[in-house]
């Protein structure tokens, strides 16, 4: 008798720290998604996955379309010819100058869906199709402009570049100095990138909102398009996602934009999940699968560089991460929602029956400690 009555004390001390356990990390998860939903947090996967290290980077880089901006920097020369009976015109073809076309193409596409939404081409009409014509013409102009200053700087960033990656696909040298510069050196070129497709992305943005501004209140009605999105990270799914109403707030047409919804919203349900006990075990799994990707990303192996700060404490191979990701699955491995969560009604309608069906007098998964009734 005394030994029960301690057994049960025992469990409802677990069954306490366990349920104590899963609120503290659903809270954990929940508010983390809650805060990355917010626009002016301005979060962003690009630059968590832009930093992953050890041997699984490259599989991580996969989900960054157009890393370090190559395909956007791509140059031509812009021509102007003239057409007759659907045959140019010879000796019409007029040279431009240089220009970014996977930016100026993106424009005229925008423009041309610019046109169709706010039925720029009807009778009365005239006045606001040549004021938007006009706007276009001088961002267009604006980029050449660009395009020709820096033309030689891009094409020396590029031309290095590829040398530097060439010589990295050549020379496998895993010094620690040599693998040091590596890294620095990707970083540089990342950034200075970035640093050139920046400009043009910016006058994108400020295209938009001169056109939004050319249209009447009745036309503002009618609501925005989604917003330009250039090159591979272009993604057809996430222009019809960034049409829904609430959702357009938070959403663009870019598969960055994609991987960022999918974490913002897969944590704040997983916590979620975890708070109210509801498909416990399954939000478990999922967050410490989610936690198994960060591990990855960044590899708590001491000798990859770069080193974690010294502000977030020493670690080897085992860190925050890590620890998190053993709490998510022993949350996996009990019945955690059962205790103080949603579980308890569908284990007692339908999840015993089930696991009766299967020859089983209980839950297989639970000690035989936690099975037992809490003592008063």
């Amino acid at each position: 008798m005394g030994k029960t009555k301690t057994c049960s004390c025992y469990a409802a001390v677990v069954i306490a720290l366990v349920v104590i356990l899963r609120l503290g990390v659903g809270c954990h998860f929940l508010y983390e998604g809650l805060w990355k939903m917010d626009p002016d947090n301005g979060f962003s996967s690009k630059g968590f996955l832009g930093q992953a290290k050890g041997p699984t980077k490259d599989f991580y880089y996969m989900f960054l379309p157009d890393l370090g901006g190559e395909g956007r920097l791509h140059m031509e020369e812009a021509y102007q010819v003239k057409f007759q009976n659907n045959e140019v015109v010879p000796g019409s073809r007029k040279r431009l100058g240089w220009t970014l076309p996977v930016f100026e193409k993106e424009w005229f596409h925008y423009f041309d869906a610019y046109r169709v939404k706010y039925n720029l081409d009807a009778e009365g009409a005239k006045d606001q199709l040549d004021e938007a014509k006009a706007i276009l013409n001088q961002y267009v102009t604006s980029l050449r402009e660009y395009t020709l200053e820096n033309r030689e700087e891009i094409r020396g960033f590029i031309a290095s570049k590829a040398r530097f990656e060439e010589s990295l696909e050549k020379t496998k040298n895993n010094a620690e100095y040599q693998r040091i510069r590596d890294w620095d050196a990707q970083m540089k070129y990342r950034n200075e990138g970035e640093k050139f497709a920046a400009e043009p992305e910016a006058m994108g943005v400020n295209l938009q909102l001169a056109l939004w501004d050319v249209l009447t209140p009745e036309q503002k009605a009618a609501g925005r398009l989604p917003e330009m999105a250039y090159g591979v990270n272009r993604n057809p799914i996430m222009r019809w996602i960034d049409s829904l109403p609430y959702i357009s707030v938070i959403a663009h047409p870019t598969t960055m934009s994609m991987l960022d919804m999918l974490v913002t919203f897969g944590l704040s349900a997983i916590g979620l999940c975890l708070i109210l006990g509801f498909c416990t075990r399954l939000a478990a799994l999922g967050g410490a699968l989610f936690m198994f990707n960060v591990v990855l990303s960044q590899f708590p192996w001491p000798t990859v560089y770069p080193y974690p700060s010294d502000m977030i404490g020493h670690s080897m191979v085992w860190n925050k991460d890590s620890i998190e990701m053993a709490l998510l699955l022993l949350l996996a491995a009990l019945p955690s929602g059962r205790w103080a969560g949603l579980d308890w009604f569908i284990w007692t309608c339908c999840g015993r029956y089930v696991y009766r069906w299967l020859g089983f007098e209980k839950d297989p998964l639970v000690p035989n400690a936690l099975n037992v009734e809490p003592c008063n």
